[in-house]
């Protein structure tokens, strides 16, 4: 997990990849990724980062979206986009 990122909203982006990818929470951390994931492919990538835009109401850039090579470096994505409060 990149650091500043709040422990709530770290746990949420990991729930909604959980569940984008039905798979169970605990299968999720910071380093879970396409290669350690094996669902985890282009199109899953594309409907996680669909997923965290509607829960967390933000557009995130594109660029970085598809670009982010793990789970910790979307939810610093996310961080970044939203400010360091909990979300």
């Amino acid at each position: 997990m990149e650091a500043g990122v709040s422990a709530e909203r770290f746990e949420t982006v990991c729930a909604v990849v959980a569940e984008t990818l039905d798979v169970d929470r605990v299968e999720i951390d910071a380093d879970t990724c396409s290669a350690t994931l094996p669902i985890w492919d282009s199109l899953a990538h594309l409907m996680i980062i669909n997923a965290i835009e509607k829960r967390f109401d933000v557009a995130l850039p594109k660029r970085d979206a598809y670009t982010v090579k793990n789970v910790g470096e979307l939810a610093g994505l996310v961080d970044r986009q939203l400010g360091a409060g909990p979300q």
